[in-house]
């Protein structure tokens, strides 16, 4: 099987398997199998495909075939233009997420700041603010937690890889923070409703950990329980930044004033779509 061949091959097997941007993952599946860009692929179509790369190959197309996502398979994903490494048992970051990043930096206070990120999954969020920060000279203080042992695990990983200096530790929203203070508080929590986890396509509802989907309710409750509780954890003119859904956004806005934020704004994604809600808290 030459690389052309190859391609041809992928990508026919994914689109009749109803996989979404079919070309797209055979194009990936193939880079990652032979070892080569695609623009070497491209540039050599009747090169030979080696025998223990087409085996490779065929292997991946039959997993994303079964809808085992494509980031499970390579292993990794590109955040903000940092790689990450990904694993089963942990939340794929998504680019919906990288809003959350983009209008946190944007309101960042003009010097070094304490940041929490609650719920971190992989640590896309909390890594990527400290990198991009840095970047432009600040050196914050970055604290990452989550409440599961495979999450905490790989945002240490992508911690080191990246060379991102936080802190990551296990704590059930703000348990094991007692007597910490922070000017940010970032988190993309479960908030998929019950209701709406059966519509999720199957990659999302069978491989990503229901744990960091849903809330088993309304896909409410988190928000509530971090924003009740944020005061404690806030330092005077303190923000919250939230990822939420597209239907979300009146109802967090609500939550964040009833709790005692002000200047409360809401973001939409690319797709018009509510996606960050963003507030501050004016301690007494």
């Amino acid at each position: 099987m030459t690389l052309s061949e190859a391609l041809h091959f992928g990508r026919q097997q994914l689109q009749t398997a109803g996989v979404p941007d079919y070309e797209y993952d055979a194009n990936a599946l193939l880079q990652h199998a032979s070892g080569k860009s695609l623009a070497k692929i491209m540039g050599n179509p009747d090169q030979p495909l080696e025998d223990g790369a087409e085996e490779c190959y065929r292997t991946f197309l039959r997993k994303r075939a079964e809808r085992i996502p494509l980031q499970h398979i390579i292993g990794e994903t590109c955040f903000y233009g940092y790689m990450f490494q990904v694993r089963e048992n942990v939340l794929i970051p998504r680019s919906d997420t990288e809003h959350l990043v983009e209008h946190a930096l944007e309101l960042a206070p003009d010097r070094a700041v304490r940041f929490l990120d609650l719920c971190t999954g992989s640590g896309c969020i909390g890594i990527t603010f400290l990198l991009e920060r840095r970047r432009k000279g600040y050196e914050d203080e970055g604290v990452l937690t989550d409440i599961s042992p495979d999450a905490l695990a790989l945002a240490k990983e992508n911690a080191a890889l990246l060379k991102a200096e936080v802190t990551v530790t296990e704590s059930d929203l703000y348990s094991g923070l007692s007597g910490q203070s922070f000017d940010l508080i970032l988190s993309n929590p479960p908030y998929i409703s019950v209701k709406d986890m059966e519509e999720l396509m199957p990659e999302v509802r069978l491989h990503d950990p229901r744990i960091a989907l849903t809330d088993e309710g309304d896909g409410l409750s988190f928000y509530r329980r971090i924003l009740a509780e944020a005061g404690d954890y806030l330092m005077p003119e303190g923000q919250v930044a939230l990822e939420i859904g597209y239907d979300q956004g009146k109802a967090v806005t609500e939550l964040m004033e009833q709790n005692g934020f002000t200047d409360v704004r809401r973001f939409r994604d690319y797709a018009g779509l509510d996606r960050v809600v963003i507030g501050r808290r004016i301690q007494e």
